[in-house]
């Protein structure tokens, strides 16, 4: 009876699923925690985190499952429905097959547990994949949308924020400074890799164009409309003191593929887009070509173009490639497991690495290769599990975006929709560029499963809005 008294207060008193949704929302702005009491300041703070609220969330939802029939009816639709959606299947076959490497690696513990310094593996692997289906559930409109867009682009303020107070020399703040590295300086913010903070970037410069298409002609001009543009010129300046190369290439061939989209699918402005397209590949290649000259140099952020196969870091990648490729060569289906490269690196070191004058050498944990190191880690099960993923996406995308990139009532182009359609089609671009010559960690994992949700709910919202078209007709 008490109990029974207790779950009545509770329920008039909470919203189970409304809280839940809260919490879904606070890993988004987890990506400035840093945690200087911890060895690996950088990144502990933020899985556990990303961790902790998680687990909130999922209890909350639990207990609305649990304590509110009425909204666990619907609640129940939504999850049956979401696993009939293409991309979310293959989302979680992904991750089954990453968990399942893992027990059928050569140490199903730590390809679990992983470590303090990195805190990923399969428990990881599981809070993404469920910060993935909460995101489906609780959040179901566009004002919904794009209130998650916002709180990732909050996330990505005070990412930058915390970096330039470590720049500028704040007590407190830890990172790289502009008076200690001078013109080498690589901007770090609050992940403390200046690699990720360029892939970082991209994914909150798409945000902002996202949040931008939905707005009319006029209210790009509003407050609003203003502090988006200063947000996305924000994100790029940021981009730009990275000064990673693998996130520069990733972007470029994400522009040309928005370019090449939009000009295939509007003729009238398809010269054009072949047209900025010729001259940007044009414009690079002579920055490239005299990336050595002094004019070059002093341009902010040249090292962008210092894209060459005979660079030191370049062939370190190489020779790890191969290593990564014997390891899989040792264990071809499911692989070593998640978090056991080191131990493909320790059996099959290559000397070369061992350079007595820089103290040890080039040491790696990973195949810094997204590709590889999914074969390695899980196998070629595990690596067309991932490749699965985009595959489902294109097709999804090709399926429904020719359909709304043209307003049937009159048969014209809508630029705004085709602009959209656009971003959604060259954004992976710039992921799966940049992968060639990095691998996934936590801030990036959370963006790629934000993005595929994101893509989950544009889909299915394109589907219903087609079908409302036809019964009005």
């Amino acid at each position: 009876m008490v109990l029974r008294i207790w779950s009545i207060l509770v329920r008039n008193l909470m919203d189970y699923f409304k809280v839940a949704k809260f919490f879904s929302l606070l890993p988004l702005v987890g990506i400035a925690i840093v945690t200087p009491s911890t060895m690996f300041p950088f990144i502990v703070g933020k899985y556990v985190w990303f961790r902790t609220v998680i687990d909130i969330a999922l209890i909350l939802f639990c207990l609305g499952l649990l304590l509110n029939k009425q909204g666990a009816k619907d609640m129940y639709r939504r999850l049956a429905e979401l696993f009939r959606k293409p991309l979310v299947i293959a989302v979680t076959i992904f991750v089954a097959v990453f968990l399942l490497a893992g027990f059928f690696g050569v140490r199903p513990l730590y390809s679990f547990w992983s470590n303090f310094e990195r805190g990923e593996g399969g428990l990881q692997m599981l809070h993404f994949w469920s910060f993935f289906i909460l995101l489906l559930t609780l959040f179901r409109t566009e004002e919904d949308w794009k209130r998650v867009l916002k709180w990732a682009l909050a996330g990505g303020v005070l990412m930058a924020v915390y970096g330039f107070f470590a720049a500028f020399d704040v007590q407190g703040f830890l990172g790289a400074r502009f008076k200690e590295f001078g013109s080498s300086f690589r901007f770090q913010g609050s992940i403390g890799n200046p690699a990720y903070v360029a892939t970082y970037s991209i994914f909150m410069m798409f945000y902002v164009g996202y949040l931008l298409l939905k707005k009319s002609a006029s209210q790009l001009k509003s407050a609003s409309g203003i502090f988006l543009w200063i947000l996305l010129a924000f994100f790029l300046a940021v981009f730009l003191l990275a000064a990673t190369r693998g996130g520069f290439v990733g972007l470029g061939v994400s522009l040309l593929a928005v370019l090449a989209y939009v000009g295939f699918k509007h003729k009238r402005i398809r010269k054009m887009s072949v047209g900025i397209a010729v001259l940007f590949v044009i414009l690079v290649a002579l920055l490239v070509g005299f990336r050595n000259t002094d004019m070059v140099k002093n341009i902010p952020g040249s090292r962008l173009l210092d894209l060459s196969v005979t660079s030191k870091t370049f062939q370190d990648r190489m020779i790890m490639w191969e290593t990564a490729w014997n390891g899989f060569l040792e264990r071809p289906v499911l692989g070593w497991g998640p978090e056991n490269f080191l131990l493909v690196f320790d059996q099959h070191f290559n000397t070369e690495y061992y350079t007595p004058e820089e103290g040890f050498g080039a040491w790696f944990d990973r195949a810094h290769n997204i590709y590889l190191d999914y074969l390695v880690s899980t196998g070629i099960v595990g690596l067309l599990s991932f490749l699965a993923i985009f595959a489902t996406f294109y097709v999804q995308f090709f399926r429904y975006s020719g359909k709304t990139d043209v307003i049937q009532k009159n048969g014209r182009v809508n630029k705004r929709v085709l602009l959209e359609n656009g971003l959604f089609f060259g954004l992976l671009f710039a992921y799966l560029v940049q992968g060639i010559v990095l691998f996934d960690v936590s801030p990036i994992y959370m963006n790629i499963f934000l993005f595929l949700a994101l893509s989950v709910w544009k889909f299915g919202d394109l589907r219903k809005g087609l079908h409302n078209e036809k019964k009005k007709s």
